[in-house]
């Protein structure tokens, strides 16, 4: 068997490659030869078969062998030119066009009466009509009959400029001679018991199919090898998460807490309304984790917009005060911060728990670091800067983590590690399907608050097109008249060449001047300083404003009940969970209220198809699910998740069986072997220890 650590030899060696393409190969995140092995095909073309020319429909892949009837090249700029080519056969002849090229060296290669075998999917050139492959796939054709690469299933991979298919393709082959030295670090009788076969073969035969394999099969991910591959990826990463799970410090004691029935009723009896059963329930779990301390709680809230998450957060943190402990509640903008300090305070006004605010813009700071250390202020709400050095908490007992996802998984450790193995209570607003929850939070425990507390308004959701502005500025203009206030969001702070989108400060002068004349109008977005945002923003939750002009940083915990309307630019550039958390700052209080989609889009297509979802449900979860199935799990929450590895041909919604599946086995196997101990363990160990170290290092974080 070849040696391991020969995979880990520079993509450079292979043949065909050299530094000048490992250049480019390093820009799809290739950099070793282990790299390139598990660079798998992003999907595959059937070239096994050939077609004659008039055999050939508009929309399929074909494979042609013919010769070329005429050429032609058009120069056109610094990057070349196009290049035009008719191939013909017997039964009559195709256009083949190439763009960005050099019209000389194409002109040289597809010499008239050449013979080529040509792959590509057949379309209709827009100005023509005449049916046309774009940049074809070619290979010069000898004439025995055989076609080579091109007879055959032929990958295709995620590729960059530079890099053509071939390039790939080749490289790809010519580092299959080292597929042998792959460790499986999934154990012999686990592969047994799923029928998967060896690792080595799996690689080869994903790269290069077998003639004759079920194309349906290989587009769905379905063959055996396929399987293997995937199940690898999400055992590893379930092994992981179990590791984390049973590996929790059984010497790191939890804070033992008084969280009995009669505090929590004490707790409760704060609120000004009853809880919901859903908020009982998570309350009650979370008091369930806390008695006793036998380990640090670290539980994940997820819930929909306006389901009261701040409430069973300020409940958790006020467990911590009655036992003598101060909270501290991390939210990720000065704004979201700022009004949940407000709210806490206003619960909390006849008692004598003190709530402080620290960001980085607070106004006597000084003083609010001397009360945290002293442990004169019991519940510290604040921004990142609460994990900034010279913030000492005098004992911290219980960490609340707002809208987890904008923040780095160092970030919520450091804020753990300023008390001596603190609870931790990580929420999200973004409801977490739970083939994701799985997969990104399967080391934590999960409380969900899925009921919406009495009196929230169902906000009523319709599609404008260019042609409904007017429309829909008027009831922009009709809620202010009656009283009510409004929201219009756009996408960016300043026009951008690239991009045609109505950007929030251009378009807030033109409001104020011309649509919405005669109204009061603020503007708010994320280049402003600190203390201009909260003075805006203040004016409209006071009512001083009429309609507030933003960007997104009003997507997360702006709570303004007179607002009624909520009017999105360029709808189409959001994902549905960010269109959803925008929707959510409306229908707060009894008006009636709407969320206006303005979208450049037409009935059909991707787009008008995606924010129908918004106009059919206003369920946070069935929403990301759909958002989910649309964007993949890499890019759920806008960016990637910090210190999580992205899977290369697992899908966790195609493949939700085999997830299942892995994750069973993974925790079957860490709850034998909780510290992989046994010989058959050992490349999983090692597995782990490589995918996973920069995780570990940062202990039991969500």
């Amino acid at each position: 068997m070849p040696s391991e650590g020969g995979l880990d030899q520079p993509v450079q060696y292979i043949k065909g490659v050299g530094p000048k393409k490992a250049a480019l190969f390093e820009k799809l995140g290739i950099h070793t030869i282990r790299d390139l092995l598990l660079h798998y095909p992003m999907r595959y073309e059937d070239r096994s078969q050939v077609k004659k020319i008039a055999q050939v429909e508009v929309g399929e892949f074909v494979t042609l062998i013919a010769y070329v009837r005429s050429s032609a090249a058009k120069p056109r700029g610094r990057r070349g030119g196009v290049f035009e080519a008719a191939f013909a056969d017997d039964t009559g002849f195709l256009k083949t066009t190439w763009f960005n090229v050099s019209g000389k060296a194409m002109a040289a290669r597809f010499k008239p009466d050449s013979e080529w075998i040509v792959s590509g999917r057949v379309e209709i050139n827009r100005y023509s009509g005449a049916k046309t492959i774009y940049h074809p796939d070619t290979e010069k054709y000898d004439g025995d009959g055989s076609l080579g690469a091109m007879g055959r299933i032929t990958p295709v991979y995620p590729a960059t400029e530079g890099l053509t298919q071939k390039n790939i393709r080749a490289a790809t082959l010519a580092a299959m001679e080292h597929a042998g030295a792959l460790e499986d670090f999934v154990p012999e009788a686990m592969n047994k018991r799923y029928r998967l076969p060896p690792l080595a073969d799996a690689v080869r035969l994903v790269h290069w199919p077998a003639t004759g394999v079920n194309m349906d099969d290989l587009e769905l991910a379905r063959t055996r090898e396929q399987k293997k591959l995937i199940f690898n990826e999400f055992f590893l990463t379930q092994a992981g998460l179990a590791l984390k799970r049973k590996g929790r410090n059984p010497q790191r004691k939890g804070i033992a807490m008084d969280a009995g029935p009669e505090l929590i009723r004490k707790i409760k009896s704060l609120f000004p309304f009853k809880l919901t059963h859903a908020q009982d329930r998570a309350l009650a779990q979370i008091a369930g984790d806390i008695i006793g301390g036998e380990r640090p709680m670290t539980r994940l809230l997820q819930g929909d917009v306006g389901c009261g998450k701040t409430v069973i957060a300020l409940a958790a943190a006020l467990i911590a005060t009655r036992n003598k402990k101060q909270a501290a509640i991390m939210a990720p903008t000065e704004i979201l911060a700022a009004q949940t300090c407000r709210k806490i305070s206003s619960f909390l006004k006849d008692t004598k728990v003190d709530t402080v605010l620290l960001t980085s813009t607070s106004r006597n700071r000084s003083k609010t670091l001397e009360q945290i250390k002293e442990g004169s202020a019991h519940i510290v709400v604040g921004t990142h800067a609460l994990i900034q050095e010279g913030v000492e908490f005098a004992d911290l007992g219980m960490a609340v983590i707002d809208e987890q996802h904008r923040f780095g998984v160092a970030q919520r450790a450091e804020l753990m590690r300023k008390g001596e193995s603190p609870h931790t209570l990580i929420m999200t607003a973004t409801p977490i399907p739970r083939t994701l929850a799985m997969t990104l939070y399967g080391d934590l425990d999960v409380s969900t608050i899925d009921e919406l507390p009495p009196g929230r308004t169902p906000v009523h959701t319709r599609m404008y097109g260019k042609g409904n502005r007017a429309q829909a500025l008027a009831m922009v203009r009709d809620q202010a008249r009656e009283g009510g206030q409004a929201y219009i969001v756009y996408p960016l702070v300043e026009e951008s060449e690239k991009l045609e989108l109505k950007a929030a400060r251009v378009m807030f002068d033109h409001l104020k001047e011309a649509d919405l004349a005669g109204l009061r109008l603020g503007l708010v977005h994320g280049k402003m300083k600190s203390a201009e945002k909260e003075k805006v923003m203040a004016d409209f939750m006071e009512g001083l404003l009429d309609v507030l002009v933003s960007t997104t940083v009003i997507e997360v915990g702006v709570d303004a009940p007179n607002a009624s309307v909520m009017m999105i630019e360029h709808a189409e550039r959001f994902g549905l969970s960010q269109l959803h958390q925008l929707r959510g700052r409306v229908g707060r209080g009894s008006r009636k209220s709407h969320c206006l989609l303005m979208a450049d889009t037409f009935p059909g297509s991707p787009a008008w198809e995606r924010l129908k979802v918004m106009e059919k449900t206003n369920d946070g979860f069935a929403i990301a699910e759909a958002d989910l199935t649309i964007r993949g799990s890499g890019d759920f929450f806008g960016q990637r998740q910090s210190g999580f590895p992205e899977f290369r041909i697992g899908q966790i919604l195609r493949d939700h069986k085999i997830l299942a599946e892995a994750r069973k086995a993974a925790f079957g196997l860490v709850e034998n072997d909780p510290h992989l101990l046994q010989p058959e363990h050992a490349p999983l160990f090692r597995a782990i220890s490589k995918w996973w170290a920069e995780k570990f290092s940062l202990g039991s974080v969500g």
